[in-house]
């Protein structure tokens, strides 16, 4: 996934306002710049972009949302969440395609139809998908979302530190941008170590995913808020990109996993004859592979948050973050991960 541009003119030591719009504006217009991109279907890293691209206004706009017209923006937010959806579910099925053709090639020649024949499922599926997405990036509709937007925003965010109490008395300091991606990033950071605790169930899946959404939120706030701290505060969101990934292919097994599972039980049901089929030697075989893959991938995300832990990256992150001062001894803008050497877990080069 690629990081995202910085965006210019932001003084993150001036009122918080002005560059809380600046930043929503840019993350809408980087959206709407993407549409016919993501309407060319040969070429589908043009909707993969669109999608990272509205992952990035929405999680912008939930860091923002203390401080913006939440009211005048429900209408558009509501929208963007119809194009986010809309846009994964054709990025599924591609991503879907992909892996099962890549499996094929690799599988036992018994099994190697079976794939295709439900790598070609995925195909009906997605062509399902863009249909149903094709009119949701009408132009005329993303200009009118583009258009109710902007004109939202241009009604000043609220600064909750900044208005009077009832009794009159003097209003607290007015909120500088630095002050509000403080305290984003300190949440996003509480509510991801929170959650770590989800590696000691490595069978619940719902709690890694939430994990995975926690680690995926404190990524893009660092990134986004990068520019106030410099640049060497990438380690930060770098490590936490790496752990995002691997948390990423584990989700992506999970979901392997349950609906080959579910398929393969509804052939069951319909008696030995249709689980033996082609589609279902594909299954069986299917679901072994991913159930060893998520093994793989769940060692390796153990491995990537043991590393943060050893080298108390959370405590550094926050520390620097409230200072300014970074602690972490970076001489070529990498991170310098110290070896943890736990008891059952493989280095880093042996995964």
């Amino acid at each position: 996934m690629a990081k995202a541009k910085q965006i210019r003119g932001i003084d993150c030591d001036a009122t918080a306002t002005e560059a809380i719009g600046l930043v929503l504006k840019t993350r809408m217009e980087e959206l709407c710049a993407l549409r016919e991109r993501a309407l060319d279907w040969s070429n589908p890293e043009g909707l993969h972009d669109m999608r990272v691209a509205s992952r990035r206004l929405r999680s912008a706009l939930r860091d923002f949302m203390p401080y913006a017209p939440k009211r005048r923006l429900a209408t558009s937010l509501h929208r963007i969440k119809v194009v986010a959806d809309a846009l994964g579910e054709v990025r599924d099925q591609d991503v879907a395609i992909v892996a099962l053709d890549n499996l094929a090639a690799k599988a036992p020649p018994e099994v190697s139809p079976g794939i295709l024949s439900l790598a070609n499922v995925r195909r009906t599926r997605r062509d399902e998908a863009r249909a149903q997405l094709t009119p949701i990036l009408d132009q005329e509709l993303m200009a009118q979302l583009r258009a109710n937007f902007l004109e939202a925003l241009e009604e000043a965010p609220r600064n909750k530190q900044g208005k009077r109490s009832r009794q009159g008395a003097q209003a607290a300091p007015v909120l500088t941008y630095r002050d509000v991606a403080r305290h984003t990033i300190l949440e996003r950071l509480k509510e991801f170590e929170k959650l770590s605790n989800s590696f000691y169930h490595p069978l619940k899946v719902k709690p890694l995913h939430r994990l995975r959404i926690a680690a995926k939120r404190l990524r893009y706030a660092l990134e986004l808020f990068e520019q106030c701290w410099g640049k060497q505060f990438g380690l930060f969101a770098r490590q936490v990109a790496s752990l995002q990934s691997e948390l990423g292919n584990l989700h992506d097994c999970d979901v392997w996993i349950v609906d080959l599972g579910d398929e393969l039980a509804k052939a069951a049901k319909q008696g030995p004859t249709a689980s033996a089929g082609g589609d279902g030697v594909a299954s069986l075989w299917l679901l072994t592979h991913f159930v060893k893959l998520r093994t793989k991938h769940f060692r390796k995300a153990l491995l990537r948050r043991r590393e943060w832990e050893g080298n108390d990256r959370a405590g550094q992150l926050s520390r620097s973050i409230q200072t300014g001062l970074l602690e972490s001894p970076i001489t070529t803008g990498e991170a310098t991960i110290v070896s943890t050497n736990t008891v059952g877990l493989p280095s880093a080069g042996e995964l």
